[in-house]
C-alpha cells in the first residue's frame, strides 16, 4: 500500500493499516513548518510505547526544535517509561573522539545507565540489556554519507532486535545533503566494515527512515519497524530551508556545511596530502602549500558539476595538518540539493593527479584506508593511471542507477 501518497490525498488510513506499512501517520500542521520525529512521535504517537519498558539510542543531535534532548524529554513525559540509553560513536553526549572505544556508564543528568555500542567486539546490543527494554527507539542525525557511522549503529540495532522480537523505532530526520542526492559506487563486499556494512553508494540519497525501511527488507534484516515521519519536510529540501536547528554530529562537524563537505572530501583527507579544512571550515577546503587556486577553481568550475561551487581559496591554517603555512585551494558549496558530491570528490582527485603528481603522493600505507572509505580499490587504481574522472564515474552509472529504482519504494516524502 502507497500509504505516503494516499495520505498526501486526503485519504483515510486507520492507524492500524499505517502500523502494518512500518510507518506513522503523518498529521500535518498549518504553519508548514518542519517537525522531526522526535517532535511528531512525542505530540502524536506516544501511545505506541504505552506500558512498555523503553530504549533509547541516541546522542547530542537527537533534539527538538528548541533544542530539547530526546533523553530528557522521554525522562521528564510521564507516558515514557524510558529504561536505558544506547550511545553511538562520539557517545551520548558527542564528546569522544572519532573511533575512540568506551565502555558504558551512567547519564549524570538521568542517572540512566548508557550501554555503549562503540566498544567490544560488535556494535549491536547485548541480551542483558535488550532483556531489560521491551521497545527502542532511534533518535540519531546522520549526514546522508555511507562512511558515517551513526546510520550503522541503526542497522546492528535492526538486526538485534530483530533476533529478539523487540519492536525498532525509527524517529525520521532531514538529509543535510538533500534526500535527492544518491551518488557514488556501491561498496563492495571485500570492503564492507562498520563505515560500509551494507552495499550502497556513498551517499544514499535518503532520510534515516527511508533507509531503514530499505535495509529491513532489501537486507532480510526484518524487525519489526516502525517509522515516525517528519511533517511538512520535503526531499529537495536544505538545512536551512527545514528550520531545524544544526547540532554538530561530532566534533569535526560544526555545520550543515560541514556534512555536506564530509560527502566531497572525507575521503581525500584519508589521504593525508592536502588540508581539508578542520579547525576552519571542515571539509569545506582542498587546500595545500603547491595548489593554483585560481587555476583549481577555474578548471572544476569547467567541468560543470551538478549543484557544486568551486570558490578560490588561500589561508593559513592556525592549527592541524599544515599549521602555519599559507595554503592555497578551493572552497566546495553545494547551490543544489540535486547534486553530484562523489563526481566532485573524483574530479579533484583527477586534477590534482595530473597537475600535481609531483606534490599529491599516492602512499601505500594509505590506500587501504582509502578503499574502505569510498568502497572499492577500481576508483584510486584509475586515479593513478590518469583516467578522466568522468570514466571513473561511468564505471559506477549502472550500479547506482539500480540503487536509486529499489530504493524509490522506500521513500516516504515527495
Amino acid at each position: 500500500m502507497d500509504w505516503y501518497k494516499v495520505a498526501c490525498k486526503g485519504g483515510r488510513l486507520s492507524l492500524k493499516m499505517f502500523l502494518a506499512a512500518g510507518c506513522i501517520l503523518m498529521m500535518g500542521s498549518a504553519d508548514g513548518k518542519v517537525s522531526n520525529g522526535l517532535e511528531v512521535f512525542l505530540e502524536q504517537h506516544v501511545d505506541l510505547v504505552k506500558g512498555k519498558r523503553v530504549g533509547l539510542l541516541t546522542n547530542q543531535t537527537g533534539v527538538n526544535s528548541n533544542k530539547q534532548a530526546s533523553v530528557d524529554l522521554f525522562k521528564a513525559n510521564p507516558k515514557i517509561n524510558l529504561q536505558v540509553l544506547f550511545a553511538p560513536e562520539h557517545g551520548i553526549r558527542g564528546d569522544i573522539k572519532a573511533g575512540e572505544n568506551f565502555g558504558n556508564t551512567r547519564d549524570p543528568k538521568t542517572g540512566l545507565i548508557v550501554y555503549s555500542l562503540h566498544g567490544g567486539k560488535d556494535h549491536r546490543p547485548t541480551k542483558e540489556a535488550l532483556d531489560k527494554i521491551d521497545v527502542l527507539i532511534y533518535n540519531i542525525q546522520d549526514i546522508g554519507c555511507r562512511s558515517y557511522t551513526y546510520i550503522w549503529h541503526m542497522a546492528e540495532c535492526m538486526r538485534a532486535c530483530a533476533a529478539a522480537g523487540k519492536p525498532f523505532i525509527v524517529l525520521d530526520v532531514p538529509n543535510p545533503m538533500g534526500a535527492v542526492t544518491a551518488d557514488g559506487p556501491i561498496i563492495e563486499n571485500k570492503y564492507r566494515s562498520f563505515i560500509g556494512l551494507y552495499p550502497i553508494p556513498y551517499c544514499y540519497g535518503l532520510t534515516a527512515g527511508e533507509l531503514a525501511r530499505y535495509l529491513n527488507k532489501e537486507h532480510n534484516i526484518n524487525c519489526k519497524l516502525y517509522v515516525v515521519p517528519m511533517v511538512n519536510y520535503r526531499r529537495d529540501m536544505n538545512w536551512a530551508d527545514t528550520g531545524l536547528p544544526w547540532v554538530p554530529t561530532s566534533p569535526n562537524v560544526p555545520t550543515s556545511r560541514s556534512a555536506q563537505g564530509y560527502c566531497m572530501t572525507g575521503t581525500i583527507g584519508t589521504l593525508g596530502q592536502t588540508n581539508i579544512g578542520l579547525g576552519f571550515a571542515p571539509f569545506e577546503i582542498i587546500a595545500a602549500p603547491w595548489i593554483d587556486s585560481e587555476h583549481m577553481a577555474t578548471y572544476l568550475t569547467a567541468q560543470h558539476i551538478p549543484g557544486i561551487r568551486f570558490i578560490p581559496f588561500n589561508y593559513v591554517p592556525t592549527k592541524g595538518f599544515m599549521a602555519g603555512k599559507l595554503i592555497h585551494g578551493v572552497k566546495l558549496s553545494v547551490t543544489d540539493t540535486n547534486c553530484r558530491p562523489i563526481v566532485a570528490t573524483i574530479a579533484i582527485l583527477c586534477y590534482l593527479q595530473k597537475y600535481y603528481s609531483k606534490d599529491f603522493k599516492w602512499q601505500p600505507e594509505k590506500f587501504n584506508g582509502f578503499d574502505k572509505a569510498i568502497g572499492t580499490a577500481k576508483v584510486r587504481e584509475m586515479v593513478m593511471a590518469g583516467e578522466n574522472y568522468k570514466t571513473i564515474v561511468a564505471a559506477w552509472d549502472k550500479p547506482l542507477s539500480n540503487f536509486r529504482a529499489r530504493a524509490a519504494q522506500y521513500k516516504i516524502y515527495k
